[in-house]
């Protein structure tokens, strides 16, 4: 009899907590969070319906993206591997999520259409990473003079450093091509 209200208290306990977790930060919808945009085409080799002669692959290319996290408290602190980029989100009851300082700013990137509004409710940093990467896939392809990336590839690993740090690091493989 004790076992059973003993698992009965668990379950209500449980019930209580994932509730509360999900009222949490009901106030915010979305954070604003300053930084830059970049867009370039990918498709598909076999969307590309271009005979041989009409396009070329420059060449393929890797850019490679880290981004630390680290968790305190009630503050998550977002940091670029390069040090480009330091945001500080800070989480109230009543409010959710807010940024609270920031240096620098981070350039994202996009594959057209993935472009969409964004709304961000609580800092997702593997996004960050991924985002990081792309931007620089896409300064690529303005380098090289290139029209779009074909078959783009992305892989994130993470990795836990210890002390609530987490590291995420991207890297985003795709042929350059240019259209004749």
């Amino acid at each position: 009899m004790l076992h059973t209200k003993l698992k009965l208290l668990l379950l209500a306990a449980s019930i209580s907590m994932v509730l509360m977790l999900q009222s949490c930060g009901s106030g915010r919808e979305y954070l604003v969070i300053p930084h830059s945009v970049s867009t370039v085409s990918s498709v598909g080799f076999a969307d590309l319906k271009l005979k041989a002669d009409e396009y070329q692959i420059l060449k393929t290319i890797s850019e490679t993206a880290t981004v630390k996290c680290q968790f305190k408290k009630n503050e998550i602190k977002v940091t670029g591997g390069d040090g480009d980029f330091t945001y500080t989100f800070h989480f109230d009851s009543k409010s959710g999520w807010a940024l609270s300082k920031f240096s620098g700013a981070a350039s994202l990137g996009y594959f057209a259409p993935d472009l969409t509004e964004e709304v961000y409710s609580v800092p997702n940093v593997e996004e960050f990473s991924r985002r990081v990467a792309i931007a620089r896939i896409i300064s690529a392809v303005t380098d090289y003079h290139a029209d779009a990336v074909i078959e783009p590839v992305t892989v994130t690993r993470v990795n836990n450093l210890g002390n609530n740090t987490i590291e995420y690091t991207t890297t985003v493989s795709a042929k350059l091509i240019v259209i004749k």
